[in-house]
């Protein structure tokens, strides 16, 4: 073949290449832009329409929670010794009044001793007391010794009697303790965690175990102080959580408890939300708890608009020849059954969210001139 031939032979390729890519893009729909002359098999539909507008959409913020109980309690000793047993382990159910951990005794019997040698004490010199009275009370009524000395008599009785009061019941307190020593299940519920072995030290009011409850369940949540002041007690919030079949889910729950004071370390406020009866959501499980905090303009369309193709998600625009072509969008959040378009479409514009055929790039709407637009609410 000559060169001249040869170039030529590349100049048809080249032309034929072209004419293939300019093929592939009409047929996608990559954008909107299209030649306004209209070819004789022009395909025709009737479809419902919807007007985009412009409107005020809130702002979420996302906040992570958990679900817990409404009866889980921490589970603490009174008396400071250290811990002899733990009688429970993690994810263990208990009921009422079964022994969960024991402390050593040891200190505590100790005490008790301790106090009971202060009753005898204490008796002992109220009997003292009490026959130095009656003796010293004969002899005054006989004027055999001065007022003086009676009075005296008289009143070292009344502190002996207060001081064994005293012993008894410092007595009553000290075997009230021993008491505490064995930590019984105070309702039925599970363990879900433990905090502390056989050997550590257990002090008053310091966390050992957690028992939960199977009461109603809720959502614990730290929220900010912006977010806070949005929220109101009985004020539907929605939370969304993923179960153990990676399905995600979400519900509408109720603000049941709203703590006003922050918390010093992390300046966040406690919110415990209400979760339905009819939520199938395990206690513990992750979640994310949603609160509107501002509010901005935004455009609202039905999830009908939104269409797929070949992967890529948009919405089908008509032109001014009630032409529709397909426009990639940028999608937000779904807000009561409706998508957030971010960006993508200028108010004013119509979209076909149904069609009595599947649409594709170019086809003619036949009824977009009736001004059957859906309302835009």
């Amino acid at each position: 073949m000559s060169v001249h031939n040869h170039a030529f032979a590349k100049k048809i390729v080249g032309v034929v290449a072209l004419l293939a890519i300019a093929s592939v893009l009409s047929a996608c729909g990559g954008h909107d832009e299209h030649p306004a002359s209209t070819t004789q098999n022009e395909i025709k539909t009737q479809a419902e329409l919807f007007k985009v507008h412009d409107q005020s959409l809130p702002v979420f913020a996302l906040f992570p929670g958990s679900v817990i109980t409404s009866d889980q309690i921490s589970i603490s000793s009174r008396v400071m010794g250290y811990v002899r047993s733990v009688d429970v382990h993690e994810g263990q159910s208990v009921k009422t009044g079964d022994t969960l951990l024991t402390i050593d005794s040891t200190d505590v019997t100790g005490a008790i001793n301790q106090a009971r040698a202060e009753v005898n004490k204490a008796r002992a010199a109220l009997s003292n007391a009490k026959n130095n009275y009656d003796r010293y009370s004969s002899l005054y009524k006989e004027n055999a010794v001065p007022k003086q000395l009676f009075e005296q008599m008289q009143t070292a009785y009344k502190v002996a009697q207060s001081n064994y009061s005293a012993a008894q019941a410092g007595l009553k307190q000290a075997e009230s303790q021993l008491s505490y020593v064995k930590i019984s299940a105070p309702f039925s519920g599970t363990i879900t965690s433990r905090m502390v072995d056989s050997g550590q030290m257990a002090s008053p009011g310091i966390p050992l175990l957690i028992l939960q409850g199977s009461g109603h369940k809720q959502v614990d949540v730290q929220l900010t102080s912006q977010a806070f002041a949005t929220l109101t007690l009985g004020k539907p919030v929605t939370v969304r959580y993923t179960d153990f079949q990676g399905e995600q889910h979400e519900f509408q729950g109720l603000v049941e408890r709203m703590v006003d004071a922050t918390d010093p370390v992390t300046h966040t406020h406690t919110v415990k939300i209400g979760v339905p009866e009819s939520v199938n959501v395990r206690s513990g499980n992750y979640v994310v708890v949603e609160i509107a905090v501002a509010h901005e303009t935004g455009m609202l369309v039905p999830l009908s608009a939104i269409h797929n193709r070949g992967g890529i998600r948009g919405v089908f625009v008509l032109d001014d020849q009630n032409r529709t072509w397909f426009r990639m969008v940028r999608l937000g959040h779904v807000i009561d059954g409706k998508q957030v378009i971010l960006s993508g479409l200028v108010p004013g514009e119509r979209l076909v969210t149904k069609s009595d055929d599947r649409l594709q790039n170019g086809i003619v709407v036949t009824n977009a001139s009736a001004d059957k637009e859906q309302p835009a609410s």
